[in-house]
């Protein structure tokens, strides 16, 4: 089955891994990629590709700009060497036609699943349209792509804004990497009937860099959390039942923990949920991998768990 007819298929688990493509001009380290995606495509039913923008964020630069490779570029590299899926990840806020784009993805680069992006603040005026206006240019022009969006569960009247989008042709959505159950659980609870899939995101955690880069990029990361995930100081009961062990230890209890809490409050009928697996950068390839596998299998589990409940 391809991963565009899977992710409407509610019985049918979908895990993607998130690979930052490499920085442009560096043929080695696209050599390095696609090896180290080689050894995982088996954990993963698609590799999510991001699309990477200097952006002004309103905050301090945690990190120089790094001009990277075209996720386009990258599938094509990946897709000459290995039989995966891919999923690329379109900034739409830049051009103002977006049709043509999404036509030359499929016909040249033979890509059919993409995740539109808006622009990092709704006070800049970009070029191009939002994401609901680039999902309706792509659909007027009757292509057959799947598209995505992007989802923010923190956001005010957020399971308004996926139900608009979807109205529009998006039928999957990647949440920002959670760190905490509360606000994806009410989400899911009011998109109860929705007819999508909804992609709870985790990334390793194993140094105070990670999170730095991470709130940079917008993670909604409660402040407490910089004590309990990298030196295990728990706040409360429940986070002193997940404090042993490494920086990473914690923030895969972590992500397990939330995993659970979110099937154990589905509403009657919920979207459907996807896994995705973030690496943030090249130091947490490995500690990414291993949260891929393990999450992956309790995700796997819970979801048959539910489809076997369905039935009785």
């Amino acid at each position: 089955m391809k991963l565009k007819d899977k992710l409407l298929n509610h019985s049918t688990p979908v895990i993607l891994f998130e690979v930052v493509p490499p920085p442009a001009g560096k043929p080695d380290s696209m050599k390095s990629l696609i090896a180290d995606v080689r050894n995982i495509k088996d954990l993963a039913d698609g590799i999510n590709l991001p699309e990477i923008h200097d952006e002004d964020r309103g905050a301090p630069r945690t990190h120089q700009f790094v001009q990277r490779v075209e996720p386009r570029i990258l599938a094509a590299g990946i897709l000459r060497e290995i039989e995966t899926e891919i999923v690329v990840n379109r900034c739409v806020v830049y051009e103002t036609e977006q049709a043509n784009w999404c036509r030359e993805t499929r016909d040249n680069f033979g890509l059919e699943t993409v995740v539109l992006v808006g622009g990092e603040s709704s006070q800049t005026c970009y070029p191009g349209p939002s994401v609901t206006a680039a999902a309706e240019q792509i659909r007027a022009a009757q292509l057959p792509i799947s598209l995505g969006g992007i989802t923010i569960p923190s956001r005010l009247g957020e399971a308004e804004r996926i139900r608009h989008k979807h109205a529009a042709g998006i039928n999957f959505f990647t949440t920002q990497v959670l760190f905490d159950s509360n606000d994806i659980v009410a989400l899911i609870q009011r998109l109860n009937g929705l007819d999508a899939r909804i992609f709870l995101s985790f990334a390793p955690v194993s140094h105070p860099r990670d999170l730095e880069i991470l709130r940079w990029l917008g993670v909604d990361i409660p402040v407490h959390l910089d004590r309990f995930l990298l030196h295990g100081e728990p706040s409360g009961a429940e986070e002193s039942a997940l404090a042993a062990g490494t920086s990473f230890q914690r923030s895969l209890n972590l992500a397990q923990r939330i995993l659970m809490d979110v099937f154990d409050n589905l509403p009657p009928d919920p979207p459907a949920l996807g896994l995705n697996v973030e690496h943030i950068n090249r130091r947490n390839f490995a500690s990414a991998v291993q949260m891929l596998e393990q999450l992956g299998n309790l995700y796997s589990s819970l979801v048959a768990a539910r489809a076997r409940a369905s039935q009785t």
